[in-house]
């Protein structure tokens, strides 16, 4: 006998896929803007994300050679340098440069809380001397996904995430000494109706920013980060 409860379901599962909600108290999912050495010929160097032109970033090329260093947390750095040597950093404000361009929101609430969140966890002293480490970033990914997927799908359907970049270059060397990856995801099901993709936002960002500082401050301050 067929269960037309069953069928129903299985229809409305099968609509939602397609389905994109525009709602005023909701974040509009955003294209992911990942791209690939092949699509962009003029990218000739992942040696720092500066190399990348605007709303472009390939995690695969930029993240090649690091290697796992914390929760989510891509690391390479030159073990010929030993950063617990500088007392200091110049600290730069991470902006929204390579991040996919779209006007269905403002990235500029989530990257003024990782600002925020990234400056205040920094334990090392923060000057503005030519003699301190400089510390520049980007804000790479920032993406709500889909609530109404999350709900009626789950399996990782509608996964919203955001990532940053970040390299400390020694004073006046033109290549980074030290990069980081970092990136958090979310994808909450039916229980949780989805999740609310503005308040996972902000707690993604801010968790992204205190994560990146304490790797600072570990590799920087601590005498044996570097070794």
């Amino acid at each position: 006998m067929i269960n037309i409860k069953f069928i129903l379901k299985v229809l409305i599962m099968i609509c939602v896929m397609g389905i994109t909600v525009r709602c005023t108290k909701q974040v509009p999912p955003v294209e992911t803007h990942v791209t690939t050495a092949q699509a962009s010929p003029n990218i000739v160097s992942f040696a720092t994300f500066k190399n990348y032109p605007d709303h472009t970033f390939d995690v695969k090329g930029y993240t090649e050679g690091m290697t796992k260093g914390g929760h989510n947390l891509l690391i390479w750095k030159d073990s010929a340098i030993n950063l617990s040597q500088y007392n200091s950093v110049k600290l730069t404000e991470f902006g929204s440069r390579l991040l996919t361009a779209q006007k269905a929101f403002s990235y500029d609430p989530y990257i003024a809380l990782f600002n925020l969140a990234f400056r205040s966890s920094l334990k090392v002293p923060q000057k503005d001397s030519p003699d301190d480490l400089l510390i520049e970033g980007e804000v790479v990914e920032c993406n709500p996904g889909s609530r109404v997927a999350r709900y009626w799908i789950g399996f990782g359907a509608g996964k919203g995430a955001c990532a940053v970049v970040c390299e400390v270059y020694e004073p006046g060397k033109p290549n980074p000494c030290m990069r980081i990856y970092a990136r958090d995801s979310f994808s909450m099901g039916p229980l949780a109706y989805g999740g609310d993709s503005v308040f996972t936002l902000n707690q993604i960002m801010s968790q992204l920013g205190t994560r990146l500082a304490m790797t600072l401050n570990t590799n920087i301050t601590e005498k044996g980060g570097d070794k």
